[in-house]
């Protein structure tokens, strides 16, 4: 999506990752039309609170929001090997699966996410989240301009969607 924010166009995405400070960045759909706002959250709990308040909606986005939120939690694991590591991230799968647990896609794209994390170190499973979520990300961006392009044609000039 594009903003013009105080002057200056920018593109922006509904979630992503700031993997230098280990953050989600979110827009804030709330505060959508009137006010544009984006919040980073600290942790994968702050990022199960965002989920649950409904600073980031639609299946897609809360998937995206899901999948960065877990590998927040993994990127932010200091101390242990494997086997800590693997109870570690189950709570962390747990908080993000109850923050909105009608949802499908914060599972679909943890479960996803989890089958790729098969590094034989903390560290590449750390490195293996990150590049998951990243990909459900990517993957959700592409469904969503497939539909648009598809649908595109069915909806004549002048047409009001509801």
């Amino acid at each position: 999506m594009n903003v013009t924010h105080q002057g200056e166009s920018r593109h922006y995405r509904t979630v992503w990752f700031d993997k230098a400070r280990n953050r989600v960045r979110l827009i804030e759909q709330r505060l959508l039309p009137h006010k544009f706002k984006v919040v980073s959250t600290a942790d994968y709990r702050e990022t199960a609170r965002a989920i649950t308040d409904m600073i980031v909606r639609g299946a897609g986005a809360i998937g995206a929001a899901a999948a960065y939120g877990l590998a927040q939690g993994a990127r932010a694991f200091r101390r242990g090997g494997l086997k800590a590591f693997e109870r570690h991230l189950a709570k962390v799968h747990h908080t993000l699966a109850e923050a909105r647990p009608t949802a499908v896609d914060p599972l679909n794209a943890m479960r996803g996410m989890l089958a790729h994390m098969t590094g034989d170190t903390v560290a590449r499973r750390q490195q293996q989240a990150l590049a998951a979520a990243e990909q459900f990300a990517e993957n959700d961006v592409a469904h969503c301009e497939a539909l648009g392009q598809h649908g595109e044609p069915l909806i004549r000039e002048g047409a009001r969607v509801l």
